[in-house]
């Protein structure tokens, strides 16, 4: 659990980060400088925190619009509680969230990152079903993963989903 509560982690500052940037695929700026001088005042310790909640915010706003919200669907910014809880708790790590920041400082830090961790995948504009969920999230995130990185290269949209499974 703690290794796939890792993958989420980093994939929600990944495609966070990425999401943000021009053209962005939803309005917050929570890694721009401009927040990173306001947060780090109020947030001096936990400032990576504060960035990773708002931004998962942010785009689980976006990826709901697309998808719907609902006790059968799930996406990489809005999943069951357990892997919530566990995506949150692995950054108490300081060390995980210092090797997260060297990930996002730039745009192709981030992309080459991204790629590391997906298998290859076409995204296509809009929702796009990703199979169903079920305990093992591992191979679900790294086709996540895959198909971001795609959308991010052609300047599209995609939304990657998990429907419960039955």
């Amino acid at each position: 659990m703690i290794t796939e509560a890792k993958s989420v982690a980093e994939l929600r500052m990944l495609v966070g980060f990425l999401g943000e940037q021009q053209p962005a695929w939803w309005p917050s700026q929570f890694f721009s400088p401009s927040a990173s001088a306001f947060l780090s005042p109020v947030f001096a310790r936990s400032m990576p925190i504060a960035q990773y909640q708002g931004v998962t915010a942010a785009a689980a706003r976006l990826h709901d619009e697309f998808i719907g919200i609902g006790g059968r669907t799930f996406h990489l910014f809005r999943l069951p509680e357990i892997y919530e809880q566990s995506a949150a708790s692995v950054l108490a790590d300081l060390f995980f969230v210092e090797q997260l920041r060297t990930c996002i400082s730039t745009r192709d830090e981030a992309m080459a990152r991204l790629g590391q961790l997906a298998c290859a995948g076409t995204a296509t504009e809009g929702p796009q079903i990703v199979g169903d969920l079920d305990d093992d999230l591992t191979h679900a995130l790294k086709t996540m993963a895959g198909l971001y990185l795609d959308a991010f290269r052609k300047g599209i949209k995609t939304f990657p989903f998990l429907r419960e499974a039955q």
